[in-house]
């Protein structure tokens, strides 16, 4: 599978290599202004990433988010898209959901519980995964976005329903139940 990753400052980067061993993979690293060149790709990933600077509320100018042009590749690529942590952040993003700041780490691995959706779609009832974010998305807009796993920080994944969009809050690359090869697309 030929694979674009897109890099948001990820700092599990060589996990996500070994995860994605045997794939043709091309690496773009994230910057606004960036052109996203996802031709003749199988699928896209955006990983997981962020950092002082580059959080998903912050800006590149007045009124230009950081990760604008990420957020306008989503909507507008026709290209299959899995997004990791920041990557599952901009997705919401894209289809006008709300990701919101809380104060203490939700770090190491935590139970996630999967919706009836969730359940057929992966075959999984309850997950362990890695988490390692402060931000969490309480709710997303259900025109677009369906919830497949919630935890206690959130919801933790989230699939769209016309296109293949799929994205987690927490990191599969970093090992637990699901892991990156068992995921949608890859």
């Amino acid at each position: 599978m030929k694979i674009l990753l897109i890099n948001n400052h990820t700092e599990h980067l060589e996990a996500l290599f070994t995860s994605l061993k045997g794939h043709e993979i091309e690496m773009q690293n994230y910057r606004p202004g960036i052109e996203i060149n996802d031709a003749g790709k199988d699928l896209v990933i955006l990983s997981g990433g962020g950092g002082e600077g580059l959080e998903i509320t912050d800006k590149v100018t007045r009124g230009k988010l950081w990760y604008q042009d990420e957020i306008d590749f989503v909507r507008n690529s026709e290209t299959p898209i899995l997004g990791i942590c920041m990557g599952f952040e901009v997705i919401v993003k894209a289809f006008g959901g709300k990701v919101h700041y809380r104060p203490d780490l939700t770090y190491g691995f935590k139970t996630t519980h999967l919706t009836d959706i969730g359940q057929k779609s992966l075959k999984e009832k309850v997950i362990s995964q890695v988490e390692a974010h402060y931000w969490y998305v309480p709710e997303v807009p259900e025109k677009e976005l369906e919830v497949l796993a919630v935890s206690e920080s959130g919801i933790e994944i989230v699939r769209h329903k016309r296109k293949k969009i799929f994205g987690t809050q927490f990191h599969p690359e970093e090992g637990g139940t699901l892991q990156l090869h068992q995921l949608p697309a890859v």
